[in-house]
């Protein structure tokens, strides 16, 4: 069987996964170290025994996200992605060696219903809470499993691979781009209102005054609709250039020369 899905932290217990989900939204931006101990935190694993292989930001739908990646030494793989502006879970993909199927792999000892129980248990949900799209039995390198896809309420999407002799998770998958895409046009608010606020942010990045430098042009622009300021400035024989995420108020872009190059 080929699997349908990236998973994720199969060392959470099951009904750990909802509580997870409520660190998700913390006050302010975060930093590329905060978004790393988020998704440390979520994955249930330490600094010291993984090896990051990613971290990086990337527009996404017009937000700024932190891409987290890492590894752990039995070759497990998390795959993160947080908003930047308030650290919320948007993704968590997983990804491990499968264990290679025995005989005794082979011999059913759970129900599908047990296993979709185990699934919804995990996730925090009850089953009359959410919609199944997809509830499946298929086999793995002679290793049966249990598929299971299903949306909550608020459009947040859960996938489950359980395996079918153990009711072990194998691994699953939280996606919660549509829950936040339904929400951020009512409840987000620019925290850069005007080119003067721009500017000013910037020049905080730089560490300097506005009398200390000479501004260039400074406009507005939208990226899938969300605002940018675009500016430039120098100072003494360096020009600076920035671009400015008007809804999260962060540096998205930071670019500093000489002006003889």
């Amino acid at each position: 069987m080929k699997r349908t899905f990236a998973a994720a932290c199969t060392a959470l217990t099951a009904g750990t996964m909802a509580a997870l989900m409520a660190v998700n939204t913390p006050a302010a931006q975060i930093t590329e170290d905060k978004a790393r101990s988020i998704a440390l935190e979520n994955a249930g694993q330490k600094e010291e025994d993984v090896t990051f292989a990613k971290a990086t930001t990337d527009m996404e739908d017009g937000q700024l996200v932190y891409e987290i990646k890492f590894v752990t030494a039995d070759y497990q793989k998390y795959d993160y992605d947080i908003l930047a502006a308030d650290g919320m879970i948007l993704t968590i993909e997983y990804d491990a060696q499968p264990a290679k199927a025995t005989h005794n792999s082979r011999k059913t000892t759970i129900s599908q219903d047990r296993a979709k129980e185990i699934s919804l248990a995990h996730a925090g949900q009850k089953e009359e809470n959410v919609t199944f799209t997809k509830t499946e039995a298929d086999r793995d390198d002679g290793r049966l499993e249990y598929e299971f896809e299903f949306v909550d309420g608020e459009k947040k999407e859960y996938q489950y691979e359980i395996n079918g002799s153990t009711g072990a998770i194998i691994g699953w998958k939280y996606d919660a781009k549509n829950y936040l895409a339904s929400t951020s046009g009512s409840t987000q608010k620019a925290a850069i209102s005007n080119v003067e606020a721009a500017k000013a942010a910037a020049l905080k990045q730089a560490g300097l005054k506005s009398g200390d430098v000479t501004w260039g042009q400074v406009k507005t622009d939208y990226d899938d609709g969300r605002l940018i300021y675009e500016g430039e400035f120098f100072h003494g024989t360096l020009e600076y250039e920035f671009e400015i995420d008007g809804v999260s108020g962060m540096i998205i872009g930071w670019d500093v020369d000489s002006i003889y190059d």
